[in-house]
Order: C-alpha cells, then sequence, then structure tokens
C-alpha cells in the first residue's frame, strides 16, 4: 500500500470518529501516546493536516475530507475480506466473541459459557460486556445476545427467549423514578417511562440495570430492571401495580456472512438452548 498501511487509516479513522486522542486510544485499547505518534507519523509521512485540536478535542480539516473518503473505502475492502476469511473457515475450534450487556454477561451468561467450555474445550469463547450495541461489521465481536424488538438487516439470528421487566424498590416509600440513562436510554422501559412518567417524578439515574437494582435496593426511587436481575436481589421487591407488561425478544445473532462458520454456527445454537428455559415467555 505503498507509503502507508492499513494500521496507520485505522488510527487516523479511529480520532475522527471519537473526537480525541483519548477516546481513540480507549477504543482502539492502546495509550494516548500511540495514537498521537500514529496520526504524526502518518501526516509527516504524507506532508498533510488531518485534524485541528480545540479546546473540546480533533476536528477534521475540511480541506482533508476527500482523504478521509479514500480511507474509509480502504477501511470498507478490509473488513469485507476479514469477514470473508472468517465466514470460510471450517475449523469447529477456536476464538467466538460473544457481546452482551452487562447484567447478562455477569448474571446468565458465565455458566452457560463454562458448560459449552466444557463439552467443546476447542472452543475459547471471550465475554465483551457493554450496554452500547456492538457493530459486528467491523468485527469487533464475532456474535451478539442482545435484547431488542429486531435485528440489523445485515445479522441473522436466532429468538432464544423473551426478556421481561418489572418496576422494582426496596420498600421505603420513595416512589421517585430512577433514570435510565446513556445506552439504556432507547429500551422499551425507557420509552414507556418518556410516554407515562412527568421528568418531575424523575431523580437519579444509571446507564446500567445492574447499577440501577442496587440505587433501588439502597432506597434511592424505583427503577425498571429485567425481572432476572430484579429478582436475584433480595433487598427489592417487584411492585405488581406499576409494572406494565413490558417484555423483548432476546437474540442470538451474528453477521450472515459468517452464520455458517462452523464454531459460531455451534456456539449459537448452544446458546440458544440454555438461554430458553431462562426466558420463557410468562
Amino acid at each position: 500500500m505503498n507509503k502507508t498501511n492499513w494500521d496507520d487509516i485505522r488510527f487516523v479513522l479511529a480520532v475522527r470518529r471519537h473526537g480525541s486522542l483519548n477516546a481513540a486510544a480507549a477504543a482502539l485499547r492502546v495509550t494516548h501516546a500511540t495514537v498521537l505518534r500514529r496520526v504524526a507519523a502518518f501526516e509527516e509521512r504524507h506532508d498533510c493536516l488531518l485534524f485541528r485540536k480545540t479546546m473540546s478535542g480533533y476536528v477534521p480539516r475540511p480541506e482533508a475530507q476527500q482523504i478521509f473518503s479514500a480511507m474509509e473505502k480502504i477501511e470498507d475492502a478490509v473488513l469485507s475480506l476479514d469477514r470473508t476469511i472468517a465466514g470460510t473457515d471450517q475449523s469447529p475450534a477456536g476464538r467466538v466473541r460473544i457481546a452482551s450487556t452487562d447484567s447478562l454477561c455477569q448474571i446468565v451468561l458465565p455458566s452457560i459459557l463454562q458448560r459449552i467450555s466444557d463439552k467443546f474445550p476447542g472452543i475459547k469463547c471471550t465475554l465483551l460486556s457493554s450496554n452500547s450495541h456492538h457493530d459486528l461489521s467491523r468485527l469487533t465481536a464475532d456474535m451478539v445476545v442482545r435484547p431488542s424488538p429486531g435485528l440489523d438487516a445485515s445479522l441473522t439470528g436466532q429468538i432464544a427467549g423473551e426478556l421481561a421487566f418489572g418496576v422494582y424498590h426496596n420498600g421505603d416509600g420513595n416512589l421517585k423514578w430512577l433514570a435510565l440513562q446513556g445506552a439504556l436510554d432507547k429500551s422499551v422501559p425507557a420509552q414507556w417511562m418518556a410516554d407515562h412518567v412527568h421528568p418531575e417524578e424523575i431523580s437519579s439515574g444509571a446507564d446500567s440495570f445492574l447499577v440501577l437494582g442496587q440505587m433501588a435496593a439502597s432506597g434511592s426511587g424505583k427503577a425498571f430492571l429485567p425481572t432476572f436481575v430484579g429478582d436475584a436481589e433480595p433487598r427489592l421487591q417487584r411492585d405488581l401495580q406499576a409494572s406494565p407488561p413490558l417484555a423483548v425478544p432476546l437474540w442470538v445473532a451474528t453477521l450472515e456472512e459468517i452464520a455458517q462458520t462452523p464454531r459460531f454456527a455451534l456456539v449459537q445454537d448452544l446458546l440458544v438452548t440454555h438461554l430458553k428455559p431462562l426466558f420463557q415467555p410468562s
């Protein structure tokens, strides 16, 4: 690729997408200094300036837009090649990265993955815990276990059950609602709250159902929680009168290009098999 390689482009595009060296470093799992060095090296090698440093972060220069567009085309081609290679791997063993929510990763999935590992020791599963959606097209994960009304067009998957929600509190009389923030603000319970709860009835909040559960247990207010989270906390009680019948499908999904790869197809089927008894529709 002449004077450039894919790594150079990856670092530059990360800064453009995330707006700062620190955020790009976190996304790439490298140090701030590494990102700064790689971007500076690219600019020096090609005798160009890509960003303006401002108080709010790194802003792409207008004159560099054509360069960024060309980089994105290269990125798309490289990722397409990687997906194609992953899809042709016929080995029943290897790494499988599973992205899911923090609550599923902490409460449900570890024991299931241990059973998979015991039966198929050649498969090495990694859990990626985040309430933000992974973009599988960029191969940041191989598979998702995700509560969602539906799937993106690029994904294919199976419904492993139904994730039900309830309203929980510790019984001390604080009836203020706890807000669903961050990645949770697009969830089905957050949409219900937006339609039915006046802002003055909402106090503090969090971007994690696990954290919301601990806040409700400490008396901060009442919170929507997945029932598998709320029912497992002995300090909480479900408010049946305040709980609307909310539930969303629980998907196990992957990219269409890699869905028939033996280890991915096997793990997907095993996850669905083990999840279904835990998430039967009520």
